[in-house]
This record gives structure tokens, sequence and C-alpha cells, in this order.
């Protein structure tokens, strides 16, 4: 399947909306509402039969874009499908119970962006929770990195010495 034919196979089974854009004959994003998030997955994993390899996300100045990367093997191409949480409400819909891979991944996002994923069975923080508040996220742009360094002793005390030639003159 070349990726013009998944793109028409794509519009024919969804009844949504979606931008596309072709970045190479390997490389396809698309770009969707957030609530039709569950519907395209369904479609590329369950009915399309593509394999999930991964999620990202990022803070960008509309709120967190959140991208899922789909693999076609056979075909040798990359969907992805990208998404928007909007700041004021940072949240999507799970995909765990169509893709039981999902599970971790989107965890990780919520532990570093904040982002609520609807319907995940065990959406909890992953790492370092205890120096983490409940509203602190160390991947969003708003994030004092400088500032939760000094409440949590994590700032290196470094004391420089002097060079051994100026030490050397001092003691003459």
């Amino acid at each position: 399947m070349t990726i013009q034919e998944f793109i028409d196979i794509l519009k024919s089974k969804s009844r949504f909306p979606f931008d596309v854009q072709v970045h190479s004959e390997k490389r396809i994003y698309i770009r969707i509402g957030r609530e039709n998030l569950k519907s395209i997955a369904y479609i590329l994993f369950r009915e399309m039969g593509a394999k999930f390899s991964i999620a990202s996300g990022v803070h960008i100045r509309e709120g967190f874009e959140v991208l899922y990367h789909f693999t076609f093997d056979k075909d040798k191409f990359i969907c992805t499908v990208r998404t928007l949480a909007p700041h004021d409400d940072p949240k999507l819909d799970s995909l765990v119970s169509i893709i039981p891979g999902t599970t971790w991944i989107e965890r990780e996002i919520y532990d570093i962006l904040g982002v609520q994923f609807l319907g995940h069975p065990n959406l909890k923080r992953l790492v370092k929770s205890e120096f983490l508040s409940q509203n602190e996220f160390p991947f969003r742009k708003d994030f004092d990195i400088k500032k939760f360094k000094e409440e949590h002793g994590l700032t290196p005390k470094i004391t420089f010495i002097e060079p051994l030639e100026k030490s050397k003159r001092k003691s003459k």
C-alpha cells in the first residue's frame, strides 16, 4: 500500500475530518481533533493492522501536543497521529482499551506534562513523585527547574580551586 492508498482508505473508513501532511514516501502525519483520537486509533490499530510504536508529548504554544507513532511494517512507512490537549483542559481519551501497549507511555506523558488520559486504568505518576507536587510537571515550559533544584537541595555545591600557578605566586 502506498501512502496515497493509505490516505484514501483512511478517508473511507473515518467519519471525521483530519489534516494530512506527507513528509516523505516513508512518513505521514495526520492531525485530528482530540474527540476523534480513539476512533482513529481503532481504525489504524484494529482495522488496518498498524503497530503502535510509541507516543510522545510536547508543550507548545497552543497546549500539549501528543503524537502517536504507528508503523506499517509490510508497507514500510510510519504514520504519526497528532492531537492537542489545550492548556485550560489538558485531557485526552486513553487508548489503553484499544491498544494495551499505551499503558506506560500515557502514564509517562501524564507524569512529565500533566496530560490526563481519561479512562486510563491506573493513571498515576511514575518518576520521582516524592519530589514533585501534584501540579508540577517537569517538561512544561513554565516549570522552574532552578527553583525546583534549590528547594530540593539538588544544586551542586562547587568550590573553585585557584589554578596552581596563582597559588604558587601568592606563597612567594
